[in-house]
């Protein structure tokens, strides 16, 4: 897979040097034409490659001394170092050859040649047992664990402020397991018992999700649109955090239900499915260009309540103000909980954080107009921050006496307060915040 290599590394050069999102260089003309093998294993390299950045340049550095390294270069080890030491079932002398092999000139290659072997001989024992040279806890848990884990310290230290040593490292933890795909049963043509066996009987493993019941979480999954039932709208991709929105909003049938942020439209469809597809599901976006993700995966899913359009989530419909039984307030945010699934997330995660509470209570104020008196709004973030999830909510009950949290239980959670928060070490889900209010009657 030499070609494979050498497609990582020219996404990866492409994507520091143009600051993009990592799952869009998975779409580059470069990555076209591949085998699913070889599709499966550029996302792997790549993706883990990004993932582990700062604990391969720690590694990198305790071997190659050297400061005037090259981009290129360094690169070509990090891709070497993440396939030696944290992808499974590769040979380590296939991995060596072949990343050197990336080298442009005799000189690069023989350093690269020479450091990865060098790297072997440290930190590989004659039994096979890997052992990696991480900075002492005790002389710092920050730095200890932002090495280990391959987090940025800041984002080390917020984490500490919140859950402290055990509770950071775990949850550290859970964001570099690999993450299997989850879906969402569309039970309005299937049952999830069923499409589980149509899996199987495909070859394909689907166990049921932990807490939600219509979720499917598919092992060694091939592309989503290759397997059974895509075609025919029995799924949908969703994390199973975010599958329990409807089940805690409950939606009844022939309800009016509006959805801001809708975008890419899995929260919407849920709500269309709980009500049988019967009401009314208006899902709004800010941004035009997305809206096709809802609307064609509407059509696929067989939903004809859901209806799309285009709306600033802070400039409400007139129209619809005060006449909708349930909103959905997903709003947009640091993504604090998803950095499992979203690797380069984590070197970029806290740069808006400070902003991003404003426009969330925006969204929050506006989105509460569109409700009927008795009516209900789930707020919902997939971070863990708490000044984007609480400090938000608290702050719009302060100046909305009309509005309430109302205590629920969803599939064995219970939310007293009327607050959830999910979180991958603990629920083995992304990391996610829910709030549901009610717009209380006169």
């Amino acid at each position: 897979m030499a070609d494979v290599r050498r497609i990582a590394l020219r996404l990866l050069e492409a994507w520091e040097r143009d600051d993009t999102y990592l799952n869009l260089s998975l779409n580059s003309p470069a990555a076209a034409g591949l085998s699913r093998e070889e599709r499966g294993f550029l996302t792997a390299l790549l993706y883990g490659t990004v993932e582990r950045r700062i604990t391969l340049d720690y590694l990198i550095g305790r071997i190659a001394s050297r400061s005037d390294l090259s981009p290129r270069t360094r690169n070509i080890l990090r891709l070497g170092f993440c396939q030696l030491f944290f992808m499974r079932n590769l040979p380590a002398h296939a991995a060596v050859d072949l990343t050197v092999s990336l080298g442009e000139s005799k000189g690069e290659r023989g350093f690269v040649n020479g450091v990865l072997r060098s790297a072997l001989r440290q930190f590989v024992s004659p039994d096979g047992t890997v052992s990696l040279p991480f900075p002492p806890r005790e002389r710092g848990l920050a730095r200890h664990l932002s090495v280990a884990y391959s987090f940025p310290p800041d984002l080390v230290r917020f984490f500490l402020d919140l859950y402290g040593g055990e509770g950071t490292e775990n949850l550290l933890a859970a964001f570099n397991r690999e993450c299997p795909l989850t879906l969402a049963v569309n039970t309005l043509k299937t049952a999830r018992e069923d499409l589980a066996l149509r899996f199987a009987e495909a070859g394909i493993e689907a166990t049921p999700t932990r807490y939600s019941p219509v979720g499917l979480t598919v092992i060694d999954a091939p592309p989503v649109t290759a397997l059974p039932g895509f075609s025919e709208g029995l799924f949908f991709v969703q994390d199973e955090a975010a599958q329990l929105s409807a089940l805690i909003l409950s939606p009844a049938p022939g309800s009016t239900v509006v959805d801001p942020c809708a975008c890419p439209g899995g929260k919407s469809f849920a709500a269309a499915i709980a009500m049988g597809d019967k009401g009314s599901v208006f899902a709004f976006d800010l941004h035009g260009s997305k809206l096709p993700l809802i609307s064609d995966g509407a059509a696929r899913l067989g939903l004809s309540s859901v209806k799309v359009s285009e709306r600033d989530a802070v400039d409400p419909d007139p129209a619809l103000l005060g006449k909708c039984d349930r909103v959905i307030c997903d709003v947009p945010c640091s993504g604090l909980g998803v950095l499992g699934k979203k690797p380069d997330l984590r070197y970029r995660a806290l740069d808006r954080i400070t902003e991003l509470p404003a426009l969330q209570a925006a969204i929050l104020s506006a989105s509460a107009n569109y409700l009927a008196p008795g009516g209900k709004l789930l707020y919902a973030t997939c971070t863990l921050n708490p000044k984007e999830n609480g400090e938000v909510v608290s702050n719009f009950l302060a100046t909305a006496p009309s509005f309430r949290r109302v205590p629920f239980s969803v599939c064995g959670l219970d939310a007293p307060d009327g607050e959830l928060t999910l979180t991958p070490h603990i629920h083995a889900t992304d990391g996610f915040y829910y709030a549901l209010l009610e717009r209380v009657k006169p």
